[in-house]
């Protein structure tokens, strides 16, 4: 059993480095820092949505972004105006890890990592195509653009099971939803920033908040003291303060444990 396992991993991690692309899969785009490309989950049978995922490998010392990069970043976007039968997109993201390069602050992946993606179609049974490109930055002293093309029928049929896999670790390892135990309870403005009450499943244990606006940018989120049952994060409102309300996307992390949420700004 142990020679068996070890056997399917070499053979998956063969597949992987390998320069044949999976039938589900876009070519891999070469980088200084890493490689990209798309992987699609093609259903057995047709469906209004479809699940894919953005593998990004990086090599040792390279970094990626967040979904909220910063002033100078670029976070991982999707063109799809080149495909058919798509009425829209969403990328997912896995809880990040903080960087601090001396006074600048962002937040992003510093290993390799698969970002979900989630695709709504027009019509399930309609001729359907996923046609673009990914473009992101990944970092090392300074940071490269990177543009992945794809061009990737959607057949309907027997999926692929390494990129089923793929794709399906990647959902399984984003963030809970929040809940009213471990996520923001409540979200005011106050002297140019915005302050937010947080619960926590284990008080008095470190926690970290990433914040993404839809019309605001913030600065990194600190600790302004402890509540009665969690604690208060406040953030200087960096652009957009004129905005009226926002809706927040927000990651809240507290050591292994991680959940993801929205909260309104008024």
């Amino acid at each position: 059993m142990i020679i068996r396992k070890s056997f399917i991993a070499v053979f998956a991690a063969a597949l992987l480095q390998s320069g044949h692309a999976l039938a589900e899969s876009s070519p891999w785009v070469e980088t200084p820092g890493g490689k990209v490309r798309l992987l699609l989950d093609v259903p057995q049978e047709p469906m209004t949505v479809l699940r894919g995922a953005i593998q990004i490998d990086l090599k040792d010392g390279w970094k990626t972004y967040w979904q909220e990069p910063g002033d100078a970043g670029v976070p991982p976007q999707l063109d799809l105006s080149a495909s058919s039968n798509i009425a829209g997109s969403e990328i997912a993201f896995p809880a990040p890890y903080r960087f601090h390069d001396g006074e600048t602050q962002w937040a992003g992946y510093k290993r390799s990592v698969v970002l979900p993606v989630t695709f709504r179609l027009q019509e399930a049974q309609a001729p359907t195509r996923l046609k673009g490109h990914v473009f992101l930055g990944i970092c090392e002293t300074i940071c490269i653009p990177v543009q992945a093309e794809f061009d990737l029928p959607v057949k309907p049929g027997s999926p692929d099971a390494l990129a089923h896999t793929l794709v399906s670790t990647a959902f399984d390892r984003l963030p809970r939803p929040a809940t009213p135990e471990f996520g923001i309870r409540e979200a005011i403005r106050r002297d140019g920033k915005a302050v937010f009450d947080v619960r926590l499943p284990v008080n008095g244990k470190p926690a970290q908040l990433f914040l993404s606006g839809d019309a605001m940018t913030f600065s990194t989120p600190k600790i302004e003291g402890p509540e009665e049952d969690g604690i208060r994060f406040s953030s200087t409102i960096l652009s957009g303060a004129d905005k009226t309300p926002d809706v927040i996307d927000y990651t809240l992390v507290q050591g292994e444990q991680a959940v993801s949420g929205t909260v309104d700004l008024p």
